[in-house]
Order: C-alpha cells, then structure tokens, then sequence
C-alpha cells in the first residue's frame, strides 16, 4: 500500500512535478497524457495493460495520468466478489467504439490506423499506448492546468481547487474535469501473473488508479471563455461517502486529477495534484501496520493455534497505547489494549490466549487501531488489518470407508463439496462450475456430458506455479483390499504449457504426502489446445484408476486432487470414486445389471460375466496396479441378457489387475488377482 508520510493540524504531501500545485504555470508547454485504461477483474490480460501504462508513466512520471476504469462484462463481480464498477464508466466506453479488453484512450483522440480491432473510434489496444503516447507528448497545449486539494479526515469533505491558464487560444468552449481516485485496493484479478508487481504477499492484487467519482459530473464542468492569456479559476467541494458498491473510501491513498477536454472528447493536457489533510488541533497523526507470523499447526488434525499480531509504527511519532483485535472466520472480535509505548519506527508483537480451531477453514483476521477517543488519528487504514493463511483442519474420526463425489449435490461456485475442504491459500479459481460458467457452453459440463457440474481448475486466469488441492477427509481402510480412486478428467492446453493434475495420499493427516498419480501438459490432455477458455465436449473427457492396495489397513487415509497452474487452460474433475475391492464395481449404468470376474483369483483365464438389461457396445480393458495398460481395449456389440466374456491373462505376471468395462462413457471396475 502507498505509504503518506504527514504532519500534524495540516498536513501537504511534497509535490512531483505532474502534481501541478497552484498558482498554474503561465508558460507555454506540451500535452500531458490522459490515459484511461477500460479493466475488469475478470479480463485476463488486464494486467499486462496495467504494466504497460505503469512503464508508460514511469518513463514519463511528470507528464503522464493514468486513470483505471473497471466497466464491461468482465467488470461485473460474481458472487462475493467487489464492486469496482461507478455510475460514470459505461459513458466513457461507449463513446471509444471499444472492441475487446484490455483497451484504452490516450486523450480520447483518434489515432489514423490504431483503433482497435479495425475499430473506427478512440479505444486502441495495449501495444499501441506507448507510441500514442509519444505522440501527444510532443505536441504542443494552448492551456496549463494545475490544482491543489485539501481533505478534512472529519467531515471527510475534499475542497479542490484548479487553475487554467490559456498560453493560446483555445475552442470555442472547453470542459474542465476533476477525478477522484485511489490506490491501494486489494482484490481478485485474472491473468495477475503477467503484471507480478501487483501482486500481494496474500496471492490478491492491488489495483491502482481507480476511478471513484467525476466531481464534475460526466462529461466535466464547462469553460466558455478561452482566449489567450485567460485565467480559470475554480473550486470543487465534495463529501466523501463511506464507500463505493461496498468498496471502501480509503482517505490515505486519494489521487486527485483534472484535465481539460474538447466536448466529450480531445482531452488537451491533464495534471495531478497533492492533496492536505486537516486534522483536529492537539491531535497526532500516526500509521499503525498490521501483519502475523502466526504458528501454523503442521497438520490437518492440530487444531491449537495461539493468535498472535505484529503491529508496526510506520510513522515517525511515538504512540503511547493502541488497540489490537483479531476474528476468527468473520466472527466476533477479540479485542487487547496494548499500553506499552511504541516508538516510530518499531514494532511489537501481542499474543492472545490459545484457541481450538473447528474442522474446516479457518482465517484470522488481525486489526490494529488507535484508541477511540485519543489524541492519536489515522489517515492511511488500508494496512490496518492483516489477514492470515488458510488454516484446514480436518474431523478426528474417519467419515467412511469408501466415498463417491459426483458434485452434484453442491453449490455453482462451492470450493469443496461435502467431506472435503479446499487447501487453497492463494484463494486461486478452483470451484464446482455448470454449464452457466460461459454463454458458450450448452452442453452438460460433468463426466462425458452425463451430469450436469464438475470441479473446475481455471488454469486459463491462475499464475504459473500457484496450486490448490481437493483434499477428502479421512476414509478408513481397516477393511476391506483392492482399494482404489476412480476419477473422470477433461483438460487441453492453452499452447504448450505443463498444467499439472496430482493425487495425493496421506496417512499421517497431512504432515508428509506420497504422489500416486501425477500428470501434466500433452500428458494430461484429453482434447486438442486451444487459446479460448477450454470447456470439454462430452467426448473429451477420459478414464482414471489409481491403485491404493498398498494402503490396505490404514484406518485413517487422506486422498488430495492436487492442480497446480501453468498459466494453460481449465481442468476440470468428475465422477471420483474412493473404493475398496468389495465395492470397486458399483458404479450404477442403466444398461448393466451386474459384472462379476470369476475365477478369482485366476490362474491366466477367466470369465467376466455380465448381465445386460438392453444391447449395448461394452468396451474391456486391463490395468496393472501401476495404472499401466496391460491387454487392449476390445470392443464387444453384445445384446440384452447374459454375456460371457474370456479374459485372457496368461501372459501376466501373478499380481493384482483391473478390468475396466466401460458402456456409453461409464466405466465400472472389477479387480483381478492373478496366481499361477
């Protein structure tokens, strides 16, 4: 977050050069850019934009204003998502012939050849910002403006005050524009990884620029006289609300900018000013800082934590007492006074009694405060609080012995369905999704088409190297042998990229995992790339058996869907079945009846019978307990009643196999011990 250093009854930030402070400058100079960039938290290659604009600036930080507006389709929050949408955004837009996202206007001028898209209006694509830019900065304003604004933290009432000095004669009639902004605002973004300057320690983004509120109004307050040598003067007053669409008003991290524009479009030049905070007499400005280092448990069964925040004075005045707090999932605060005095500078750690946390996730939230009622004031609360890791933790008692997850039974948009959690620290995209998860999908969106959700990896939006995993918790293995994890999956490459799928096994309630299955890129694919978001065709999905007889026994087995992100496309996950060898083959399918492999165990040849309740095409394979394929897939056209099929194993080594038949895209599993 911006760090705002002030002194106290009236603090005034130092000035750049683009913060244009009063009185304007009479001289005759070139444009500033006004470059404003149309984003949403869902436009996945918004943040390459935001880089762009950021260098833009950077290599032009006197003479550049970038202005971020989050409007369009991708804009639009979902769920709990916020809000970074104002009522001022669709006008802007629809006036830029804008063709796609990310997109943005410099000075809202038409640029021959560079609209976007072989679009005919202002709105170009990112590559051509830096050029047009260029362009505007080598031409010549016939006005200077600049301004200067001053913010009560009480009445939260913001006086700007903006000059224009007209070094040429102007249009007939110019309109003046006074913006609000902020920094600061940590959220969701897709596509962060192209843009890791942004990225918060806690895996959200920090967005920049914002636009909050046009003081002016929409299209800007309006100059009638603009003749050489004039001088505007105005003054905008505003009551700051509490919040945008529930997105805080964050005081400490405001920008102010004006610019001067032709009608609704041709913006000539813009500035930045610096904005006083008035503060009442007798009181203190200070900055407390909020984080954790908090000792995880190392488990999923270690539920004792000890709460414990680390408060930093980023000021430069001591504070003699403060107020710490922590919630624990959004529930009610327990709060400390901390009375030891804190120089600037320093830092101090507060622990809280010991808790137990329940099953599930579990989130701290730490939060310091000066005391109400002090002499001590805050203007910068954007690092007030800290949030911690995602803690997991998992029942003591194993839930079954075997287990099936279908998703159907959970909610569009749910991490984890019952007897699950999700392990997901960086709160990437994993999620159960339907077919409502794009306007371009109408077919059933579960295991080959046959049901109607699945779990979903959005690798398409996730940062290369950040991973989740679908962790059941604990099955009993005590009885039964044979056991395995039966699971349908549909995923195609972007281009080429390595996007991983594991399974993971843990006995020791998380503390150390085995890898029993472990696929990525081409491996893993089941359909061909694609740089649109990939969502299977019911065609596309394949079969998977991993063998878990070696955990035969164990009374307390943890099983993890692992994805990690190569920044590809979307995985998604269906149809799991934790099974044991006396349940492996009761996948129900309308046609089969039942399947039964004997003898077994075989000595080289037997017989798998099966009763069909229609004529059906039934397709034989067999597995070693590796998952390797070890007789071909043979496909039988066979009619109602019952079927016997010659299994021939002969040439085998003795161990445990398992014959997959598989009718109209669903597979049950039959295991086979071969001794000779």
């Amino acid at each position: 977050m911006k760090k705002q250093l002030l002194s106290s009854v009236t603090a005034l930030l130092s000035a750049s050069a683009l913060m244009a402070q009063l009185p304007v400058s009479q001289t005759a100079s070139n444009k500033n850019v006004v470059l404003e960039e149309f984003t949403g938290i869902y436009c996945g290659f918004c943040p390459d934009g935001h880089r762009i604009a950021n260098n833009i600036k950077a290599a032009n930080p006197d003479d550049v204003v970038l202005i971020n507006v989050h409007v369009g389709g991708y804009a639009n929050p979902n769920g709990s998502d916020p809000d970074f949408r104002t009522p001022f955004g669709s006008a802007i837009v629809n006036q830029t012939d804008l063709q796609g996202y990310p997109a943005g206007t410099v000075n809202r001028h038409l640029f021959a050849g560079n609209s976007q898209q072989g679009g005919s209006g202002t709105a170009q694509g990112r590559n051509t910002w830096t050029s047009t830019s260029s362009t505007i900065l080598s031409e010549s304003s016939y006005a200077n403006v600049a301004l200067q604004a001053s913010l009560d933290i009480q009445t939260r009432e913001i006086t700007v005050d903006v000059e224009v000095y007209y070094t040429g004669n102007g249009a007939a009639a110019n309109r003046l524009n006074v913006a609000l902004l902020q920094n600061g605002i940590e959220g969701p973004q897709s596509g962060m990884s192209a843009n890791n300057a942004q990225i918060l320690p806690n895996g959200n983004y920090e967005h920049n620029h914002m636009l909050r509120h046009l003081i002016t109004g929409q299209w800007g307050d309006t100059i009638s006289t603009t003749s050489q040598g004039t001088l505007i003067q105005r003054q905008y007053v505003y009551s700051i609300p509490a919040d945008l669409n529930g997105v805080a008003y964050e005081l400490g991290e405001l920008e102010v900018v004006a610019f001067l524009a032709e009608g609704q479009q041709e913006i000539i030049t813009g500035a930045e000013g610096p904005i006083s905070y008035v503060i009442p007499p007798g009181t203190t400005l200070v900055d407390l800082a909020s984080s954790t280092n908090m000792q995880s448990p190392n488990s999923y069964c270690d539920g004792a934590v000890v709460p414990e925040i680390t408060v930093n004075n980023a000021d430069t005045a001591s504070i003699t007492s403060y107020e710490v707090s922590y919630s624990l999932n959004g529930g009610t605060a327990v709060t400390q006074t901390v009375s030891n005095p804190l120089a600037g500078g320093a830092s101090a750690t507060t622990s809280f009694p010991g808790i137990t946390l329940s099953p599930g996730e579990n989130v701290f939230t730490y939060t310091v405060n000066a005391l109400n009622g002090s002499s001590y004031v805050e203007v910068v609360m954007g690092n007030n609080s800290a949030t911690s890791e995602a803690i997991y933790i998992v029942p003591s008692a194993a839930f079954a012995q075997t287990h099936q997850e279908g998703f159907e039974s959970s909610s569009v948009g749910a991490s984890a369905p019952n007897n699950a959690i999700a392990d997901n620290p960086d709160d990437i995209s994993a999620l159960v999704v339907s077919n409502a998860v794009s306007n371009s999908v109408s077919q059933e969106i579960g295991g080959f088409g046959k049901s109607s959700k699945s779990f979903l990896w959005n690798f398409f939006s996730i940062p290369t190297g950040k991973s989740s995993m679908l962790v059941f918790e604990k099955l009993d293995f005590s009885v039964g042998t044979g056991h395995g994890v039966k699971f349908n999956h549909a995923y195609a490459q972007y281009q080429a990229e390595n996007d991983k799928l594991e399974v993971l096994v843990s006995t020791d309630c998380g503390i150390t995992w085995s890898n029993v299955y472990s696929k990525q890129g081409s491996a893993l694919t089941t359909a061909s790339a694609s740089t649109s978001s990939f969502f299977p065709a019911v065609t596309e999905w394949k079969n998977n058996f991993v063998d878990l007889a070696s955990y035969a026994g164990e009374s307390e087995v943890i099983i993890a869907f692992k994805g990690t992100s190569a920044y590809g496309n979307n995985l998604f996950v269906d149809d799991i079945q934790i099974l044991d060898g006396t349940t492996i083959g009761v996948e129900e399918n309308e046609a089969l009846s039942s399947a039964t492999v004997y003898p077994n165990p075989s000595n080289g040849n037997s017989v798998l019978a099966l009763s069909l309740s229609e004529q059906a095409g039934v397709n034989v394979a067999i597995y070693n307990s590796l998952g390797e394929l070890v007789v071909a897939n043979t496909t039988h056209n066979l009619s109602a009643g019952v079927a016997n099929l010659n299994l021939d194993l002969s040439n085998l080594n003795n161990g445990v196999y398992f014959a997959h038949v598989t009718i109209d895209g669903s597979t049950v599993v039959k295991q086979i011990t071969l001794f000779k």
